[in-house]
Parts: structure tokens; C-alpha cells; sequence
């Protein structure tokens, strides 16, 4: 019974594996402990694709904003000039771009190093980190020429 263990999450079992491994060399088998560990295992499951949903909806839903506030300086809704001063916004969005760049390569290079050749792909959360860091650089960058244009 204790082979119903390897079935939970990696990040689950680095903090309760133990605990419930201990747990089940108390216990008897049953047709009810079996069930628990599988409605758990379930459950364990869950919450571990329902938190890597909302870190990519968090993500989507920031670059859906700068979209929008893109889309609104390109059409030009308003003179730019009365909505912004265009100076400074552009400095902004240069430092912004510029900034994401650095944090974009200091988080690629440290998920190589940290996680080998598997850290070139999207599997490690750096990674993904790393990718949307790009995205905002290449967001900003466009800002800034549409600003200075």
C-alpha cells in the first residue's frame, strides 16, 4: 500500500511523504484507506495543476493589459501629447524593457545551471519565468518605438 505514495505530486511528497508513509505502517490495509489515498491522490493532483493554471492566467493577464494600453497609444484615441508626455513615458518603457531583458537572462542562465539541459526547455517554472520576461521586453521595446515615433 505504501507504492500509493509515489502516485501523489512531487512537491506533495517532499513535504508529507514521509508523515504518510509512517502513517501506513501503522494502519491495516483496507478497502477505505485504499479509497483515501486515492480521493487524496486526486485531490493532491488538483491543487497542483490548479496552481500552475493561475501562474500562467496571472501572466496572461498582465500581458493582456499592456496589449490594451499598446493598442490605445498605436490607434491614437487621443493626441498622445495631451494623454502623456511622451518624453518620459518612453524613458519609462525603455527602463522597463531593459530591466526584464537583464532579469530574462539572469533567470535563463541560472535555470541552466541549476537544472542542466532541461533548463533550455519549458518544463522548470525559471524557464517559463525566463520566456515571460522576454515577452515583456519585446512589449516594452515596441512601446518605446511607437512613443518615439
Amino acid at each position: 500500500m505504501r507504492w500509493l505514495v509515489y502516485l501523489y505530486p512531487k512537491t506533495w511528497k517532499e513535504r508529507y511523504g514521509n508523515e504518510l508513509t509512517d502513517i501506513l505502517k501503522q494502519t491495516d490495509t483496507s478497502f477505505k484507506t485504499i479509497i483515501d489515498l486515492l480521493i487524496g491522490i486526486i485531490d493532491a493532483w488538483h491543487m497542483e495543476l490548479k496552481e500552475r493554471n493561475a501562474y500562467g492566467y496571472r501572466i496572461s493577464q498582465v500581458l493582456v493589459v499592456v496589449a490594451v494600453i499598446n493598442l490605445f497609444i498605436v490607434l491614437k484615441l487621443k493626441p498622445l501629447g495631451e494623454v502623456i508626455e511622451v518624453e518620459i513615458a518612453a524613458t519609462i518603457a525603455v527602463l522597463i524593457a531593459m530591466a526584464s531583458l537583464f532579469l530574462a537572462a539572469v533567470a535563463l542562465v541560472v535555470s541552466i545551471f541549476k537544472f542542466g539541459r532541461d533548463g533550455l526547455t519549458l518544463k522548470p517554472k525559471l524557464s517559463k519565468a525566463a520566456l515571460g520576461l522576454m515577452g515583456s521586453y519585446a512589449v516594452f521595446m515596441v512601446t518605446f518605438l511607437v512613443l518615439i515615433n
